[in-house]
This record gives structure tokens, sequence and C-alpha cells, in this order.
């Protein structure tokens, strides 16, 4: 059943590869992926006179909720299931060189980081922190680090650093079969 947002909790991506000609939607809701018929696909190919279709590359048709499309490629696939809060998308590659964690502003107060009062945020603008004042205010973020190994050669890599443990462990959970092992680190943020 869809949540809240009206969305269901499961994401299915489609891959077409590669693409010579296209015309869909932004967004569907329920899809029919079909090869065209003869005639639909004469009728695409003089609409994109333009270019000549190979020989390969196949017309296949969109069709949703009364909404036709289609896309001229030579290959198609899917994937489908719940995708994590921090997994892009069902066919990226996890590297331990280019991780793609979301990158996204925080949005209010998270992680357990406490708000400083509107006196405290215009005390440290206008005057400074005070020198040789103790900072006993910290928390801990979380960095995730794995060891790959190359022809015989083991290499250590940062993964990336999270604000909350929830969010290093599915992380950890998405890295693990691609790495030798991996693990998490709380660090101390003093504040």
């Amino acid at each position: 059943m869809p949540g809240a947002d009206h969305r269901l909790p499961t994401t299915t991506e489609v891959l077409f590869n590669p693409v010579d000609a296209v015309q869909m939607q932004a967004s569907y809701r329920g899809l029919v992926i079909r090869c065209a018929t003869e005639e639909e696909a004469a009728r695409i190919d003089r609409d994109i006179s333009d270019w000549c279709r190979e020989g390969e590359a196949r017309v296949l048709m969109l069709e949703s909720e009364g909404v036709t499309g289609y896309v001229v490629t030579v290959a198609v696939g899917w994937c489908g299931g719940v995708l994590s809060d921090l997994q892009p998308w069902f066919f990226n590659r996890f590297s331990a060189y280019d991780p793609v964690w979301p990158v996204k502003p925080l949005t209010g107060v998270g992680g357990e980081f406490d708000i400083a009062s509107p006196q405290e945020v215009a005390e440290a603008f206008l005057a400074g922190l005070p020198e040789g004042v103790r900072r006993e205010r910290h928390r801990y973020v979380h960095l995730l680090t794995a060891v790959t190994e190359q022809d015989d050669r083991r290499s250590r890599h940062n993964l990336g650093v999270f604000l909350t443990e929830t969010d290093a462990e599915e992380a950890k959970r998405l890295v693990e079969p691609h790495v030798a092992s991996c693990w998490i680190e709380p660090l101390p943020v003093v504040l």
C-alpha cells in the first residue's frame, strides 16, 4: 500500500541502452513496454526523418494511462525492489574510489546536534569565539572505512561521514559485498 506521501515503497527502474530517439513522460503510474507494430515503427521513422534507425535498433512503445511514447533502442533491462535511502538507483555499481552517496542540505537540527540560541549566534558573530575557553559540547559522526584488494594489494578508503549511525550502517550494508572488509568508526565532533 502507498505510504503517507501516496508513493509505493517499491521502485522499478528501466534502463534503455543505447537510446537513439525517445519520446516519453517524466514519470509513469504503471507502464507497459511492448515492441512497436510495423505501422507504428514506420510512423516513428518518418517523424524522426533526419535520423536513420540502425538495423539492430528497435522501436519500443511505452504505454501508461492513455499516454503513449516510444524509445528507439537496442536493449532494455529493468530492476525492481525497495531502494534504500542511500542507494541512488539499482543500476548503480558501487566503487570504492567513487562512492555516490546522496548529498542534500540538512533540514533542521538532527544527528543529536543542538541549535544555538539567537543570542549565542549574535555573540559568536560579533565577538568571535572566546579564546582559551574549553569546548565541552560534542557529538559523534560515523566514518565508514573500507579495504579493497586488487592484484594482491590492499588499499584503505574513507568512504563517507554520516551524522547518524543508522545511515552509516545502511551504507556499510551496501558496501560490504564489494570490498574485502569495512567498518564504522565513531568520531567526536567538537561544537
